[in-house]
């Protein structure tokens, strides 16, 4: 596949660099607004907004917002696998950023802002559907248009991470359960992409992906019939808490990945970022119910009054009328 497309790269324009030379020329006085807004599509940025729409959203939709999570993670294993298998390397423009990492093909920028906002259009009750539709269109687009107008991937990079990103999306729609998107289907496929990655030599984020994904089959399996919290304060509380824990889990894996600078493989570390990121993961999923057990801690019930909480939600019409 890697040869494939490099034999092609410079005779197809999704795959040559003039065309992102073309599409810079087009909006040179925006680029650095497009440079802004393709941070909409940045993993972290999407992990952020996924769990805290997961945490304090509303009970009833728990399933849909599992969901969401769900085709993120299966969008992350895919894009980060193709990575590591194809392994071609990024543009080399002029006005590209200098140095910057990691593979192009296929655009995880593209591919993550694809699901993540097209499993929210297709599962959140706000609007029509057709304004759902439009804004999240909108938004996978200018990410999308972003990326080649950087000049850190090419037409197809984009074109065909935002294929993959909806086809997950539509893989979630098909195996609907009695109108209900099953949050499951879409981790065991995402554990299934990332071991076929890594069986095909992948190395890219190989830990994350299969904790992550393995993460979130087994606390959807345990969580999915429970019952959760209805305080958004013991949400935060706890919530605070394994967010730091993410944090200190990435720096760690950074400092190990520094320290080995002969690139040797250690097994012990490899295992256990793994076991690491499937802890966190399914903690994750799991803290909504886990919650139960700090309701009633004095802190939790000052927070709770204190703050802007409809129960689990935040309370909008409350936070409009204290500004």
């Amino acid at each position: 596949m890697s040869s494939c497309i490099r034999a092609v790269k410079g005779s197809v324009f999704l795959w040559d660099p003039s065309t992102n030379e073309w599409v810079r020329g087009l909006v040179e006085p925006l680029a650095s607004v497009f440079a802004a807004l393709t941070h909409l599509g940045d993993g972290a940025l999407l992990l952020v907004l996924g769990v805290l729409i997961y945490w304090f959203g509303a009970l009833e939709s728990r399933r849909d917002r599992v969901f969401v999570i769900a085709v993120g993670v299966a969008a992350l294993a895919l894009s980060a696998g193709l990575k590591g298998v194809v392994q071609l390397p990024r543009p080399e423009l002029a006005f590209a950023p200098e140095g910057y990492p990691g593979y192009s093909f296929p655009s995880a920028h593209a591919m993550g802002s694809s699901a993540f906002y097209g499993a929210l259009a297709v599962t959140v009750e706000w609007s029509t559907r057709l304004r759902r539709y439009l804004l999240a269109g909108s938004v996978i687009v200018i990410v999308a248009f972003s990326r080649v107008v950087m000049g850190v991937h090419y037409l197809g990079d984009v074109v065909v991470g935002v294929a993959l990103g909806l086809a997950l999306v539509a893989i979630g729609v098909w195996t609907r359960d009695e109108g209900l998107f099953e949050p499951g289907p879409m981790f065991a496929l995402a554990v299934v992409i990332a071991v076929v990655a890594a069986l095909l030599g992948s190395r890219v984020f190989l830990t994350l992906t299969l904790g992550a994904s393995i993460g979130g089959l087994v606390g959807w399996h345990y969580i999915e019939d429970r019952s959760t919290t209805q305080s958004g304060a013991a949400v935060l509380v706890l919530g605070s808490v394994t967010l730091v824990g993410i944090a200190v889990l990435r720096l760690v894996s950074i400092l190990v990945g520094v320290a080995a600078t002969d690139g040797a493989f250690t097994p012990v570390a490899f295992f256990g970022e793994i076991v690491g990121y499937t802890v966190l993961t399914a903690a994750v999923l799991l803290l909504p119910w886990v919650a139960i057990t700090i309701e009633d801690r004095p802190l939790v019930r000052r927070l709770q009054s204190q703050l802007p909480f409809s129960k689990r939600t935040v309370n909008v019409e409350t936070t409009q009328r204290s500004d």
